[in-house]
């Protein structure tokens, strides 16, 4: 069980706390979902929750914490909970899947045969795509993710907290997830936290929400009651007399192979064209291809076979735009503003007409009053933000968006899904990779699905949700 009672954090230097005054129980079997706008304070939350905070967070925490009947300020009791953060990337320790699933089993001196089984099964159950043995250096960012959720059901724990955990999943194996979680909260008693921003799915594994905004508590119910998500909107038709696919392209790939390495090749004979003001989502499962090309399309690694060709006068250094899978891979600076101005600032633009784009590109996306904060003190969701912002600054030809809708919340995807569409309105060229069915509906002009790197159907967006 977890109890709470007027329970408050406040970070190290910061003068306002980031929750307060939280006050639950939650009891064995929950299943838990935390929702909320981004930088609400729902991580900070769950890290409590869980009893991480102390290892996690620098800060102040008040109140009271009941964390299995012992007192939890200063910590979880041993084996009570795990988690996986937003960032699978950072929690990754081990050179193989096998040997990061059995970690944890290996540091409580588990035998070797337990380890081996307990891999076993949960590969199985959940119809890993890719051997035990495989290095985890070679998985897409979405296998990471599931390996890093498997470490943590491996240690049986009492309290599991995921956050974002379907952020990089395709939807089947994000549906697989839940009902495996489903089935051990029913059965076995344990509490599931989820923090995450795709409404429809928790709502179908959550008996419950707490919702957080501005550091507070304003909803503990049943997801039934809870607010229906914000309208993303729909592609705006085009009005003139050429269709996309019959003008001239602004990228072209061209009879494209790529691998990592001669024993893992992961694009086979890609044939594809974006023509100014299309949006072509890249649907498919985790390691099906969709980061590799759009890093392709940026001239982050060069074709085995084929080439990528841009329109005349076109650069990969100046036109293209590339927004990473991962926040934290891509921000570096040590403000909000320097972060956003760097390509403005690399391409020699004059100081105040990039100090007004920075202003602008922040501003379209809710970051206008962080610009002195540093990128690293974002949450994830901001930091998915700025990065957009990043790309958008220098006004690029092409947008390639890898996952651009990762830890936002509907208001903020609904925001995202209009820019987007507008900035295709203005002629450029948008190629998006996403798992969300919904923003690619509300965004594309054209849908692509890969499959074991290749392209296996492409389909025009004819009847997007609104």
């Amino acid at each position: 069980m977890i109890t709470t009672q007027n329970l408050t954090f406040t970070p190290t230097g910061c003068d306002h706390p980031v929750f307060q005054d939280v006050t639950l129980t939650i009891r064995p079997g929950e299943r838990v979902g935390i929702v909320g706008p981004s930088g609400a304070g729902k991580t900070t939350l769950g890290y409590h929750l869980c009893g991480a905070h102390r290892l996690a967070l620098a800060g102040v925490t008040t109140g009271e914490l009941r964390l299995h009947g012992c007192d939890g300020l200063a910590g979880a009791p041993p084996g009570f909970a795990g988690l996986v953060g937003q960032n699978p990337e950072a929690q990754l320790f081990c050179d193989t899947v096998a040997e990061e699933i059995s970690l944890g089993l290996r540091v409580r001196n588990a035998t070797v045969a337990a380890g081996d089984a307990m891999v076993e099964s949960l590969l199985a159950r959940f119809d890993h795509p890719f051997p035990r043995e495989a290095a985890l250096t070679s998985l897409s960012l979405g296998q990471k993710q599931l390996t890093a959720i498997l470490s943590m059901l491996a240690i049986i724990p009492k309290v599991l907290l995921l956050d974002e955990p379907t952020s990089y999943l395709d939807a089947p194996t994000a549906d697989r997830l839940f009902a495996h979680l489903d089935g051990l909260c029913r059965n076995e008693g344990w509490i599931v936290l989820v923090i995450e921003h795709d409404v429809r799915r928790l709502a179908a594994f959550a008996d419950r929400f707490l919702r957080l905004e501005h550091g507070r508590l304003c909803y503990d119910g049943p997801p039934r009651s809870f607010p229906s998500q914000v309208p993303l909107g729909r592609p705006t038709p085009r009005t003139d007399s050429t269709p996309p696919q019959q003008a001239a392209p602004a990228v072209r790939f061209v009879d494209i192979g790529y691998g990592y390495g001669k024993q893992n090749p992961v694009l086979h004979d890609i044939n594809l064209s974006l023509a100014p003001g299309e949006v072509v989502a890249l649907v498919g499962h985790n390691g099906a291809g969709k980061s590799t090309l759009l890093r392709l399309a940026k001239g982050l690694g060069k074709p085995a076979t084929g080439r990528v060709e841009l329109a005349p006068g076109l650069t990969a250094k100046r036109h293209v735009g590339f927004m990473m899978q991962n926040p934290d891979a891509q921000i570096f600076a040590h403000t909000v503003e320097v972060e956003c101005g760097y390509w403005p600032t690399n391409l020699g633009m004059p100081a105040e007409q990039r100090k007004a784009r920075v202003h602008t590109a922040l501003t379209a996306l809710g970051l206008e009053e962080k610009l002195t904060r540093s990128p690293f003190s974002l949450s994830f969701g901001e930091k998915r933000r700025l990065c957009m912002a990043a790309v958008l600054v220098a006004d690029p030809a092409i947008l390639c968006l890898d996952e651009p809708t990762t830890g936002l919340d509907d208001a903020t995807m609904a925001r995202l899904a209009a820019i987007v569409r507008m900035e295709a309105a203005t002629g450029k060229a948008v190629l998006l990779a996403t798992h969300d069915a919904d923003f690619a509906a509300a965004t594309a002009t054209r849908i692509v699905r890969l499959e074991g790197g290749r392209i296996v159907s492409e389909t025009p967006n004819r009847e997007p949700r609104p």
